[in-house]
């Protein structure tokens, strides 16, 4: 990729911590390696708790919405290290969640947590990814796994698969 290109990926993936959603939440996302990215909670609000009926377990939803941006951002990730990102908006680049399978281990609890997430298997219309929510303390809660549908820019053809 060329200079310019690698420019407009770098300044579409400092954009992912300018989400309102995720500001609202007061969450935050990095990415740790091509493929792999985490979502974090550095700090737990009072309206995410209620997970169980209890007000010190962290909400499933929040989990939920965790998993998401953490393994949807991780698909992200790998296709935007694609050959045929070389050439494109990756503002305009999109994809949506097809199912997302999470199994509730341990309660949330503590004030801090994380959502891993990274890419099983991708190509250019569909993507795989699995991760791990895991608190303050490494204590894995839930895992996830799930199958994204990708969208390339319309100037841009895709192949049938």
């Amino acid at each position: 990729m060329n200079a310019p290109q690698l420019d407009r990926i770098a300044a579409y993936k400092q954009s992912w911590n300018d989400n309102l959603f995720l500001k609202a939440q007061g969450l935050e996302v990095e990415e740790t390696a091509v493929g792999r990215a985490i979502v974090r909670l550095p700090q737990a609000l009072p309206t995410q708790r209620g997970g169980g009926g209890s007000d010190t377990v962290l909400n499933g939803g929040v989990i939920s919405y965790m998993f998401d941006g953490a393994l949807g951002w991780a698909i992200i990730s790998s296709l935007l290290a694609m050959p045929e990102a070389a050439d494109i908006d990756p503002f305009e680049l999109r994809q949506f969640t097809i199912n997302l399978d999470i199994t509730f281990l341990n309660a949330a609890l503590g004030d801090s947590f994380e959502a891993r997430g990274r890419v099983v298997r991708i190509s250019r219309t569909m993507a795989f990814a699995e991760g791990e929510f895991l608190d303050a303390n490494g204590t894995v809660c839930a895992t996830a796994k799930g199958i994204w549908r990708v969208f390339w820019p319309r100037s841009m053809p895709t192949p049938l698969r």
